[in-house]
């Protein structure tokens, strides 16, 4: 893993965050707030962005790349898209990490340490609470909306398979055994 060091001066930084739909609609100055409580970190395939049962208070943002979120020996998700978020979960509650990330590909991510935000940059830290918790928000949003559909897809299959077992009990109740 590779990480940079304080990019307040670093316009290359501030020109990926732009890319991402979640941070267009900030100033530079407040991108390089982040950027300024933040790091950009650089993970090579196969190495390890979170680990299962670690307690820390790291949010990451994915700028490029691909990570699979793995929970006991389940994959629980793929990311690839600029601007999903993970590690949102341990911040929120002070947690253990209940999942282990991994970068599947070369993979570039903007990291904030939520514990740091309100004691380095005291005149934006408002700022950076609401933001945060407000990108917590749309994420777990989207997320219970996705599991919501995943729900009533299993129930309907569910459904599917009782009536397809009650329709064959029937039938095998109905036939005659000749000897």
């Amino acid at each position: 893993m590779r990480e940079t060091d304080y990019l307040k001066e670093n316009k290359k930084a501030v020109d990926l965050l732009r890319r991402i739909g979640r941070f267009q609609a900030f100033s530079d100055e407040d991108l390089d707030a982040f950027l300024a409580v933040g790091k950009i970190k650089e993970y090579e395939a196969g190495e390890t962005i979170i680990k299962k049962d670690d307690i820390d208070h790291w949010v990451f943002f994915l700028i490029s790349g691909e990570v699979k979120i793995v929970k006991g020996e389940k994959t629980f998700a793929i990311l690839k898209h600029s601007g999903d978020l993970f590690g949102e979960m341990g911040v929120i509650d002070g947690s253990p990490r209940s999942a282990s990330v991994w970068a599947l590909t070369k993979t570039m991510v903007l990291g904030l340490n939520c514990a740091d935000l309100n004691a380095q940059r005291k005149e934006y830290a408002s700022v950076f609470q609401y933001t945060i918790f407000r990108l917590f928000a749309e994420s777990l949003a989207e997320r219970l909306r996705e599991t919501n559909e995943e729900v009533l897809r299993l129930q309907a299959e569910i459904k599917q398979k009782d009536a397809l077992i009650a329709k064959l009990t029937k039938n095998a109740s109905n036939e005659t055994i000749w000897l």
